[in-house]
């Protein structure tokens, strides 16, 4: 059976702790840059300092609801402990001991009093996922193009080279920049026009996913076309808890959104539990993962202003708004 490497999604912690404070005063400006990598399964690295020390190689996970800390590097650290919370993997919860960050720093950027749960490096595939809890209310840039990450706040105007400045700006705005609205639904920005082969669907953008999923009532549907159903081969997916669950990995009709459409897809079809928290059991979603994003040179997702922002590339074009239905 062929395997597939891990899914990440939806860390989220059943009693959350409050909500991460940026740190005042200068050291703490609106906007910080930095070079980003990539791990082994192709999802956007940063590097982050703990309490001042690091730098550890974070995967930036959009699809997760609280940032998370590998427990090889949290030992050395001497991090006061905060209690067990359950983590939500793909396929239940599971308890995971948790420790009070007391900064997190990305490039100039700080956020302060986090509590994060611990889990095996092995399992994260890195040294921990930065997740909505420092992001929100920020704008996060990641150029896949550049190699690099942008996080500015949302008060101020887009990160992007090429967009006009202000609703006053004269400055006439890249053609291949495509800005489609979203709103917030437990941290993470959902897109609110999408559809795939004219199917309308709830759509995530999850960087720290390695593959796109979707859930069983969108597989139910798109599986009644014999041509992709005959193309169907179970994989397995692996989450950060350790579990595993069995999908159905087929190619999908093409993905709208807002404006875009993107073509040449394919997508893992399987009962996540993190459909289930979202209350998306029977309505048709999917999980947009970084195998997606990639095909853009750029995203911006602006966490305050509710709107994603695709700079397009190869496999992503703009399309008209009066055929935006269409399959």
């Amino acid at each position: 059976m062929p395997t597939r490497p891990r899914v990440l999604v939806n860390m989220a912690d059943l009693s959350p702790p409050a909500p991460p404070t940026p740190a005042p005063g200068p050291a703490d400006p609106d906007e910080t840059e930095l070079t980003t990598g990539a791990d082994a399964a192709a999802r956007v690295t940063a590097p982050v300092l703990i309490n001042g020390q690091g730098p550890y190689e974070f995967v930036v996970d959009t699809g997760a609801n609280h940032s998370v800390l590998a427990s090889e590097v949290a030992a050395p650290l001497d991090l006061p402990t905060a209690g067990r919370a359950g983590v939500h993997g793909i396929a239940g919860v599971e308890p995971a001991e948790t420790v009070l960050v007391r900064s997190l720093t990305i490039g100039t950027l700080t956020s302060r009093r986090i509590r994060a749960p611990l889990l095996p490096k092995a399992r994260l595939g890195a040294d921990g996922l930065l997740g909505v809890d420092v992001l929100k209310n920020r704008r996060v840039l990641i150029d896949f193009q550049r190699n690099e990450l942008r996080i500015g706040s949302s008060r101020e105007p887009s990160l992007l080279v090429g967009a006009p400045a202000g609703r006053l700006s004269s400055r006439q705005p890249d053609p291949s920049l495509v800005v489609v609205p979203a709103r917030q639904r437990f941290g993470q920005l959902i897109i609110i026009d999408a559809d795939i082969g004219g199917q309308p669907v709830t759509a995530f953008l999850d960087s720290g996913s390695q593959n796109t999923v979707g859930n069983l009532a969108l597989g139910r549907l798109l599986s009644a076309n014999p041509v992709l159903a005959a193309q169907k081969m179970v994989v397995q997916l692996i989450g950060v808890t350790g579990q595993t669950v069995s999908g159905e990995l087929f190619p999908i009709p093409p993905l709208r959104m807002g404006g875009l459409r993107i073509g040449n897809m394919s997508a893992v079809f399987v009962d996540l539990h993190v459909f289930d928290i979202w209350d998306l059991k029977d309505t048709p979603a999917i999980l947009v993962g970084v195998d997606v994003m990639r095909h853009f040179r750029s995203i911006e997702l602006d966490f305050g202003g509710k709107k994603v922002t695709f700079q397009t590339g190869p496999g992503a074009r703009p399309i008209p708004a009066e055929a935006g239905a269409a399959p």
